[in-house]
């Protein structure tokens, strides 16, 4: 069975415990330069930290770091950890072992237009017939049928090959690109916004990308208006 899945993000719950901080610790930091530090308040570093912004003294945001968890497809991630300077902790196709559930989790593009939810097996010998997604009668369109027959078939692959005693490091090879993943991506809020400009502000950023760091930008811009507020413009 193959299972479609929207990509999305999700924050761990320790970077939800150092969200509230870290403008504070911004600001501390930041003061340094100016020995300024008596003019800290309890409501100061918003104030301050959108002066740095706008006066390009962005080397301060990167003595903040934040974490988020990222839902995608491989080909999404491979665009991903080109950002410097960052860490990844990546899922692991070698270390994990998907013939041990009953599904393989996919990310299905727009082009495609297939919705979320569990597909069976569309294609039996030379037959594409009427299949079930979460129990609602879909009828494929040829090129949805052909896409899920790809991608099933690249799995069932796998599981067989994994039965036949192949390592799931070497099994892996057959996957497709379309297989979910997830990463722990960290940035410094310098990094963020760099990354916010190239993949969620960029009209050329892929599909994907785009799509979860717009809705990161719009969390982040509730978290830290300071920071982030100038990337509406």
């Amino acid at each position: 069975m193959i299972e479609v899945i929207k990509p999305t993000y999700y924050w761990p719950e320790t970077t939800v415990q150092m969200l509230p901080f870290l403008v504070s610790h911004v600001e501390r930091c930041g003061r340094i330069c100016y020995k300024s530090e008596d003019k800290i308040t309890e409501d100061s570093a918003d104030k301050f930290v959108r002066n740095i912004c706008r006066n390009r003294h962005e080397s301060v945001l990167e003595h903040a770091t934040v974490t988020a968890i990222i839902v995608c497809s491989r080909a999404c991630s491979h665009q991903l950890v080109r950002h410097r300077i960052a860490a990844y902790s990546q899922e692991s196709q070698r270390y994990c072992n998907y013939g041990k559930v009953d599904s393989l989790k996919v990310i299905c593009p727009p082009s495609i237009g297939l919705f979320p939810g569990n597909y069976e097996s569309c294609y039996y010998g030379n037959k594409f017939p009427t299949t079930c997604c979460d129990g609602q009668a879909v009828i494929f369109n040829p090129r949805q049928t052909a896409w899920i027959h790809q991608v099933d078939g690249a799995y069932q692959e796998y599981k067989n090959e994994l039965s036949l005693g192949v390592k799931s490091e070497d099994a892996r090879y057959v996957l497709p690109n379309a297989t979910k993943t997830e990463l722990a991506v960290t940035f410094n809020l310098r990094q963020w916004r760099h990354v916010f400009q190239e993949r969620a502000l960029n009209s050329h950023a892929q599909w994907e990308i785009k799509s979860i760091f717009l809705a990161i930008l719009a969390n982040l811009q509730i978290y830290f208006p300071a920071v982030f507020d100038d990337l509406r413009e």
